[in-house]
């Protein structure tokens, strides 16, 4: 329940749907964390994801894997560092040093009145598109959770919790997130405060009539963004990942603060893009090449390159996956020939033949790689 979320929300809103439209957001998240639900339960083979996508991507091809993972941890990061920023700056006034209450342009107000026709496509799409990339950005650590749970713990049990756990906090803040970006239209107070301070200006505004407490959640808001920076690697020394981790983050928030509503959703896009690969990959190699049998891993293997897949299909589907979204995506810097068509605000679909693309090839390049290598 990051503040980021409540950013996630506002973005939807801004699509161009009004906020009865933007009840959508309860539908896409049912939907879309089902994935990493399901996902959640691999953490009873004792393995995090990016180590169990060795199985499907190689060991050395799954670099890539570990390198779109840090990236993702890195981003979130940023955004969660520029979003707590917001809410410092708000709660004290614009005291905060700008460098601390970092200052962003934002999301376009007018963009609230709901869109009709070819726009409303558009609208739609792209709304879905920053949504579900929200909820399956869980795929890449949902099962990371359990791998300490006894491994005779069913697994209908793991995929409930998680279930429940992501989806009741992240349809209630993006819910919230788009009332708020609604109320920066009808309320001139509201929308004031959203240019000055960001998200944090609107929701000082609405836990005003809490006095002290409400400023002293809007504290506990912003520090909620702390828990973001953890560390990736075990050999290595915790310190030295967290502190590289977070000057990273911080610098990249601080360039993409001015940028703010290009960055969330160029970002939330590419992740979710990468996101989407990494899952179907995953699921194809498990239902269709391994019979959904656990049995047929062998997992003394994880870290013996010579026992474990080329990874050829996985990274030939990984680069068909992106050649699906690099024509249906539509960003502040590009717009993908099939985006382009749809509606004069343009769509994006890049999420939709992403699957598409990735789906279709990797069975067939998979299948070539157990053909030619044997494994």
């Amino acid at each position: 329940m990051a503040i980021a979320t409540l950013n996630t929300g506002m973005a939807s809103a801004s699509m161009g749907l009004g906020f009865r439209d933007c009840f959508a957001i309860i539908l896409i998240n049912l939907v879309s964390c089902l994935l990493p639900a399901w996902n959640a339960t691999f953490g009873l083979t004792g393995l995090r994801m990016t180590t169990f996508s060795r199985y499907s991507f190689g060991y050395w091809g799954n670099l890539l894997v570990v390198v779109f993972s840090m990236i993702s941890t890195t981003g979130w990061n940023a955004i969660n560092s520029i979003s707590g920023a917001s809410a410092l700056y708000a709660v004290s006034d614009g005291k905060c040093p700008q460098w601390v209450g970092t200052s962003a342009k934002h999301l376009d107000g007018n963009a609230i009145r709901s869109s009709t026709g070819g726009n409303g496509v558009a609208a739609a799409f792209s709304t879905i598109a920053i949504i579900s990339s929200f909820a399956v950005s869980w795929i890449n650590c949902a099962a990371d959770y359990n791998v300490k749970i006894p491994v005779n713990t069913p697994r209908w049990k793991i995929f409930v919790a998680t279930y429940i756990g992501i989806t009741v906090p992240t349809v209630l803040v993006q819910t919230l997130g788009a009332a708020l970006f609604t109320g920066t239209v009808v309320n001139p107070a509201w929308k004031a405060a959203y240019h000055k301070a960001g998200v944090g200006g609107p929701l000082k505004l609405a836990l005003a009539p809490a006095g002290g407490f409400g400023n002293f959640l809007l504290v506990i808001t912003a520090l909620s963004s702390i828990p973001n920076f953890g560390p990736w690697a075990l050999r290595i020394p915790r310190i030295t990942f967290v502190t590289f981790g977070f000057v990273a983050a911080i610098t990249a928030s601080c360039c993409a603060a001015a940028f703010f509503e290009d960055t969330l959703l160029t970002f939330l896009s590419i992740i979710g893009y990468w996101t989407i690969v990494h899952l179907v990959v995953i699921i194809e190699e498990h239902v269709i090449f391994r019979r959904s049998s656990w049995s047929s891993y062998d997992w003394d293997a994880w870290a013996r390159h010579d026992l474990l897949p080329f990874g050829w299909g996985a990274i030939a589907a990984f680069a068909f996956g992106f050649a699906g979204a690099a024509l249906g995506m539509t960003v502040s810097w590009y717009t993908g020939p099939i985006a382009g068509t749809i509606g004069a605000k343009v769509g994006n679909v890049g999420h939709e033949l992403t699957a598409l693309f990735c789906g279709v090839s990797f069975p067939v390049f998979k299948w070539l790689e157990k053909r030619y290598s044997g494994r």
